[in-house]
């Protein structure tokens, strides 16, 4: 077989016959699942990937030892060539996911593996993998990690499964750094970087399997894993982003800002696995965190009150050279991201809960902490932790956190010493994200969820604490300035009013809330449009309405409760209804500052009924009645404004969608009325109407689409009800409307009615 094979390279040099039938070997089969957090599991469905399962009349070709030694000795004499060396990679991924009847027992499969691995590590220990191998490979380590019973793996000879990490996590941290030179050099094919997330993936099947592997296990590549990223998204001398060794320099700032889209989605995996690894890691990898903030927020402080002190002396004068404040943004902007993955998960319909790494870690080491140093270095965001007699006996998690609100105090005091034209909105847009995702699983912790709780975490920002207290006046406060100081900038705004959504949100973080001055305040001027408020972009007005309506049911008197009301809600509804009951609103209803506010009221609406919770859906049910009955005029009055058309309808998308679960019979019925009127309206307006341009067309499959949300809306209430059973409907219908109004309380029959209008 050896002779046979050393043969081979001169006829495959110029043929990739040899190659190519094996490579459609596989069928496609869900692979082996594995205990595998929600929040990461996306990241696995996403990928396809085409696994081998023979029937057992292939098991004496495939178990043979030579024909795995033939491919591995194939790959090594193809290589250099580029497309061969992609099909032999193929071939060879599927044989690391074979799977099924073709081994007989888990003895088969702990011998197959072990040679796999074995060849594998003879054919890239000590290479310089190239970017045509660099996906394959990966595709290679993947399956090996995934498709094989994790028993199977633990069952490899312990030297050999070590080989076999280390290998991975050379790989890993050296396809990490290709990754960053491709980002720079702005390529099309984006091969290190799609090598580079399979190998993240593969880490995240390792490190959160605590069943086959004891805690510890995988602590020293996790480390080197996690500075590797660090590092290549640090400037020099700490990092080596953006170095401008061998022709390689970094793209010009517009081109950045204009076409990439925003680094916390786009690489959102990433940081989610690099997060899951840090964790694994955190007695190295919190304080690393910290101290990388807190030196660089001093140094960005610094350069600040230099830049003060240029000004102060030569007010004329313009700005000097930038580059170390750019540079530093770009630091914190990527530690700031780092550090909310490691901290916290994204939870999207999942209750937040602290990661049993960090709460472990903190518990590890609350014998060591001195409590009262801790919250002082939390209080104090305007000092440096360092300046604080004790500091190296707080609560690491709290100062990685308090590194966070110093950066973002120096940032206050920036904007209060007349230089927020020095400042980068995108810091500010990562300063409000990584609070709102630390609030959501920290701020005001509820104990009754752990097993255990630290007692640094429970006594900062548990419940009925100064910590908490102080916690959110700070938070709400930032909201404030931001809101004041960026209202220009509409995705710091949206960032800024999320945070404030996810301090209301939970009725015990409002109460907190509502005792702050500024709340009302802000509530106030909201209400009455007043600058800078008033310039916020709709989708962020909309949000803020939203936030100020569940402020609104925290806990509360009736008679403060009730002045709430009145000051946040009325003022609307008065404008609204002086607005449309104007005599003359059907000249005056085109003018620029009457659209705006019969655009504003609609967004507010929306805000609203996104505010709906079960208890407080009747509320706000029925405040929103009045004006959607109200809303159906106003279709008439502008139809032939689209954009108005496709607002009016979203109101009662939102209104269905929030509220229609919650809703007894007889407010179903209501909502169901409004909607068949507004379903009427909107086709006796369409009817024969004929659009000329292309944007017109799409303004009406806008509509269109709307449309088919709310009827879908509509609709789940037969899926999802959590209405009360014994409401039943207060009138009793007779007469000619009967059978309409029969016909939309049955559900069953209540989609086909309102279709038909809007088939006509």
């Amino acid at each position: 077989m050896q002779r046979a094979v050393s043969a081979v390279p001169a006829s495959l040099a110029s043929s990739r016959t040899v190659v190519k039938p094996y490579v459609p070997y596989g069928d496609l089969r869900e692979g082996e699942h594995f205990p595998i957090s929600r929040h990461y599991i996306a990241m696995f469905e996403s990928s396809q990937n085409v696994l081998l399962k023979p029937t057992e009349s292939w098991r004496g070709a495939l178990l043979d030892g030579r024909v795995m030694e033939l491919f591995f000795t194939v790959h090594r004499k193809i290589r250099e060539d580029s497309d061969m060396a992609q099909d032999s990679l193929q071939c060879l991924a599927q044989l690391a996911s074979l799977h099924g009847p073709v081994f007989p027992d888990e003895a088969a499969q702990v011998e197959y593996l072990a040679r796999f691995i074995e060849g594998l590590l003879s054919t890239i220990n000590g290479i310089e993998i190239e970017d045509s191998e660099a996906v394959g490979v990966s595709s290679i380590i993947s399956n090996l990690i995934t498709v094989f019973p994790r028993s199977v793996l633990t069952a490899v000879p312990s030297e050999l499964f070590a080989s076999f990490v280390n290998c991975l996590t050379h790989l890993t941290c050296s396809f990490g750094r290709s990754a960053a030179l491709e980002e720079v050099l702005d390529k099309d094919d984006m091969v290190y970087m799609e090598a580079y997330d399979k190998l993240l993936e593969s880490w995240l099947a390792l490190v959160q399997d605590d069943k086959h592997f004891h805690k510890g296990f995988f602590t020293q590549h996790a480390i080197q894993v996690f500075n590797s990223y660090i590092q290549c998204h640090l400037a020099a001398p700490d990092g080596t982003r953006n170095l401008t060794a061998n022709g390689v320099a970094p793209r010009e700032e517009e081109e950045i800002s204009g076409l990439q889209e925003d680094d916390r989605d786009q690489f959102s995996d990433q940081l989610a696995s690099v997060g899951v690894l840090g964790r694994t890691a955190a007695g190295h990898c919190v304080p690393l965190l910290t101290s990388l903030l807190e030196e660089r927020v001093t140094r960005l402080h610094g350069q600040l009150q230099r830049h003060q002190q240029q000004l102060l002396a030569s007010p004329g004068s313009g700005t000097s050279d930038n580059k170390v404040l750019d540079d530093l943004y770009e630091d914190i902007h990527w530690l700031i991201l780092v550090t909310g993955y490691l901290l916290a998960d994204d939870t999207q319909g999942e209750t937040p809960l602290i990661p049993p790494e960090i709460m472990g870690y903190s518990i590890k080491h609350s014998s060591e902490v001195d409590i009262n140093t801790t919250l002082q270095i939390l209080g104090s965001p305007g000092e440096k932790a360092s300046s604080i007699p004790g500091y190296n006996r707080t609560d690491s998690v709290i100062r990685l956190l308090s590194a966070v609100l110093r950066v973002s105090e120096v940032e206050s005091r920036a904007i209060r010493a007349d230089l927020t034209h020095l400042l980068s909105p995108q810091m500010g847009k990562d300063i409000v994200w990584f609070l709102k995702r630390w609030a959501k699983t920290y701020l005001l912790v509820d104990e009754n969820l752990y097993d255990q709780i630290s007692l640094p975490f429970s006594t900062a920002f548990g419940a009925d604490t100064e910590g908490s207290q102080w916690v959110v006046g700070y938070l709400l406060q930032k909201v404030i300035s931001n809101l004041s100081v960026w209202s220009g900038e509409q995705d710091l705004a949206n960032d800024t009013v999320q945070l404030l959504v996810t301090l209301v949100e939970r009725r015990e973080r409002a109460n907190l809330v509502i005792q702050c001055e500024n709340w009302w305040n802000l509530a106030k001027q909201f209400a009455s449009r007043s600058p800078p408020l008033h310039f916020l972009s709709s989708p962020v007005q909309r949000t803020l309405m939203k936030a100020l309506v569940l402020g609104g049911f925290a806990h509360m008197d009736s008679e403060t409760k009730q002045q709430y009301w009145t000051e946040v809600l009325q003022p609307l509804q008065q404008r609204f209804l002086g607005v449309i009951n104007q005599e003359n609103f059907q000249q005056v209803c085109q003018q620029e500052g009457v659209k705006q506010e019969i655009t504003a009221t609609l967004e507010a609406l929306c805000g609203i009924a996104e505010a709906t919770q079960i208890d407080n859906v009747a509320i706000l049910f029925n405040f929103l009645m009045d004006f959607l009955t109200n809303c159906i005029g106003l279709m008439e009055v502008y139809k032939n404004t689209p954009e108005t058309v496709n607002l009016i309808i979203e109101v009662f998308v939102e209104v269905a969608h929030k509220q229609i679960c919650y809703l007894g019979e007889a407010r179903a019925v209501s909502l169901y009325e409004a909607c068949l009127a507004l379903l009427q309206v909107y086709s006796r307006n369409n009817l024969g109407r004929q659009r000329l341009d292309v944007t017109a067309e799409e303004e009406q499959y806008q509509d269109l689409l709307l449309i088919m949300e709310l009827l879908t809306n509509l609709l789940s209430k037969e899926l999802i009800d959590f209405s009360d059973a014994a409401q039943t409907p207060g009138v009793v219908d007779t007469g000619p409307e009967r059978g309409a109004r029969l016909q939309l309380a049955h559900p069953s029959r209540r989609l086909r009615f309102l279709l038909s209008f809007l088939i006509r």
